[in-house]
């Protein structure tokens, strides 16, 4: 590699290009710059890793078969190696590297170079430098979505907090007025069909107007951790009753959770409100007849599988949560906007409150989300949220005859 021709195609990932082929021009230059064969992007690796592109110096772009290397490679990465050379016969090898943007999926990067030459520590800093600007350049935003700032998001949502709980304070006054008086004069019009059927028609944008200041309040008050310990099973079957009158007729909402599976540290109340919003997205999202699935499972987050979600996740142990529609995706210049832009929707009547709802929610309990497309077009769209476990605690038992207490762990 020329370490100058090499630097100096850097600083072009910063550019404003804001469009995929910009993305796909600049990894050509890329690549030629510093004089290798070729170099290829990994998109995502998480599950059902996919070759997003294949580039080589001459422009060409190409998908082809994933690296068998690929999960020892990927292992190895997570352990805690910035780099990984894989050895190859007749040539230098791949050199690898993560591409990990804070929210999103991670991903690799890796290259490889003419000849026999070995790979140096000026190439392997090189990767990672070159890594580090296109995770968070415009063009690759524009070929894999927004990057976003957690605390940022969090910061914007908590001033928007302070005036949607006094909003709703106001709107809920108002509209209990409406509706109180609504109610008291229809009996007053019995026999007239006009203006009964006007009054009725106030009454229901009334309750309208109240489910939105609902969730005005659910915003507000999202801020508030209680982190109780709370049973993830019980969570789903009740905001699944309660959402079951609004859904489309012969949809299924089929959850898998584990017996032994620990509770959540996370209050009923809150949980049930993330919950309720994501099942209500992925039912609304969902084919006539369709069908979501909601699965569970305890995992172990390396720092670096902690960045790829959004919120306020560390290293450690986490209730894993996937909700999985099979409907026909999120398009991806609306997916780029999800959380970039708050309360953005596409939503009929709806004021996009939902998923800053679920945003605030988990990070104040040291939780995230992160929303990945499906692997094909008949699997559309899966959330996934972590949470803490919750804390078993001891309960005590009756006290023996001497007055010590035992206690007992349930």
């Amino acid at each position: 590699m020329s370490v100058a021709t090499g630097l100096a195609i850097l600083p072009q990932w910063l550019n404003e290009a804001n469009d995929a082929s910009a993305f796909d021009a600049l990894l050509s230059a890329w690549v030629q710059a510093s004089h290798w064969r070729q170099a290829g992007i990994i998109w995502p690796i998480d599950e059902n890793p996919k070759l997003a592109c294949l580039v080589r110096p001459d422009g060409s772009t190409e998908l082809c078969q994933l690296p068998a290397e690929l999960p020892e490679t990927v292992r190895t990465l997570r352990d805690g190696s910035q780099t990984v050379v894989w050895q190859l016969p007749a040539s230098s090898g791949r050199l690898y590297t993560l591409i990990n943007p804070p929210g999103r999926a991670a991903g690799i990067i890796w290259a490889e170079r003419v000849g026999l030459e070995p790979w140096t520590e000026t190439d392997r800093s090189y990767l990672l430098l070159s890594a580090r600007l296109m995770e968070r350049s415009p063009p690759f935003v524009a070929r894999f979505g927004t990057v976003i700032d957690s605390n940022r998001l969090h910061q914007r949502l908590n001033d928007a907090a302070i005036i949607a709980g006094r909003m709703a304070h106001d709107f809920d006054n108002v509209l209990t007025g409406i509706i109180g008086f609504t109610d008291l004069t229809l009996p007053l019009v019995q026999g007239q069909p006009q203006p009964a059927k006007f009054l009725t028609e106030i009454g229901k944008v009334g309750q309208r107007g109240i489910v939105f200041t609902q969730q005005l309040h659910q915003l507000s008050r999202a801020g508030q951790a209680k982190p109780q310990s709370s049973s993830l099973s019980v969570a789903i079957a009740k905001e699944e009753n309660r959402l079951r009158p609004c859904m489309p007729s012969g949809l299924q909402i089929v959850a898998d959770i584990p017996q032994s599976l620990t509770s959540v540290g996370m209050d009923s109340g809150p949980l049930g409100v993330v919950l309720g919003h994501l099942i209500e997205n992925a039912a609304d999202a969902s084919p006539p007849n369709g069908r979501v699935m909601i699965t569970a499972q305890a995992v172990e987050l390396s720092s670096l599988d902690a960045k790829t979600y959004l919120g306020h996740v560390g290293a450690g142990t986490y209730i894993e949560v996937k909700i999985r529609d099979y409907g026909t995706g999120i398009k991806p210049e609306i997916r780029t906007r999800l959380f970039a832009e708050p309360f953005y929707t596409t939503k009929v009547r709806h004021r996009g409150l939902g998923l800053a709802v679920v945003f605030r929610t988990l990070f104040v309990h040291n939780g995230g989300v992160r929303i990945e497309p499906g692997i094909n077009p008949q699997q559309g769209t899966l959330v996934r949220i972590v949470i803490p476990p919750g804390v078993v605690r001891p309960s005590v038992v009756s006290a023996p005859r001497n007055g010590t207490v035992v206690n007992a762990v349930n």
